[in-house]
C-alpha cells in the first residue's frame, strides 16, 4: 500500500470516529433534554443541524408543534427569553475577567506581603525595583491604618465609664478627696 492509500484509510477512520463521537454527544444531549423536560414539566424540542442531515427530538411532529406554538406568541413575549450564544459567552467572559482581576490582585497582595517579610528578615531595599517599593509603601500604609484602628478600639475599651458605680478609679478619687 502506498502512503496516499494509508492517508485515505486514516481519513475515513477519523471521519467515522468523528461521526460516532457526534452521535454519542447527540444521544447524551437528548437524554439531558428529556431529564430537563421531566424535571421542569415543560415541553422541549431539539433541532440539530448536522452535515447532510437534520436531527429532531423527540419526534418530528412534536418538534414542529412546539416550534409553531413558540412562534404563535407575540415577538415582545419571545424576545426577552431569547439568549444568543454570543451574549451568553460575553457574560461568561466578563465574569471570568472579573475573577482573573480578583485573583491577580490577591496574588499581588500575597507577593507584597512575602516581600515585606523578606525585608523584615534583612533583605536590602536596594535590591527592590520601583513597583515592589510602591507595593511595600501601600502595604505599610494599610498595616498602619489597621494598627491605628486597633489602638483606638483598645483605648476605648480601657477608658473607664464615668458615672458608673463599678468604676474603681472614680471611687478612689472620691476617697482621696474626702
Amino acid at each position: 500500500m502506498s502512503n496516499t492509500e494509508h492517508e485515505s484509510d486514516r481519513e475515513l477512520s477519523d471521519d467515522s470516529n468523528t461521526k460516532n463521537s457526534l452521535y454519542k454527544k447527540i444521544a447524551n444531549l437528548s437524554k439531558k433534554a428529556q431529564e430537563l423536560s421531566i424535571l421542569c414539566d415543560i415541553p422541549l424540542g431539539l433541532i440539530i443541524f448536522c452535515p447532510g442531515e437534520v436531527i429532531l427530538w423527540p419526534t418530528e411532529t412534536q418538534v414542529k408543534e412546539r416550534f409553531e406554538k413558540y412562534l404563535s406568541f407575540p415577538e415582545f413575549l419571545r424576545m426577552p427569553n431569547l439568549v444568543t450564544h454570543e451574549s451568553n459567552l460575553d457574560k461568561m467572559m466578563k465574569a471570568q475577567e472579573e475573577n482573573i482581576k480578583k485573583m491577580e490582585q490577591n496574588n499581588k497582595e500575597k507577593k507584597t506581603e512575602l516581600l515585606f517579610n523578606e525585608v523584615v528578615e534583612g533583605k536590602s531595599f536596594y535590591e527592590l525595583d520601583v513597583e515592589e517599593l510602591k507595593g511595600l509603601i501601600n502595604l505599610v500604609a494599610l498595616k498602619k491604618t489597621k494598627v491605628d484602628e486597633r489602638k483606638k478600639q483598645l483605648h476605648e475599651q480601657d477608658e473607664p465609664i464615668k458615672g458608673n458605680d463599678n468604676n474603681i478609679e472614680e471611687k478612689k478619687d472620691e476617697r482621696l478627696k474626702n
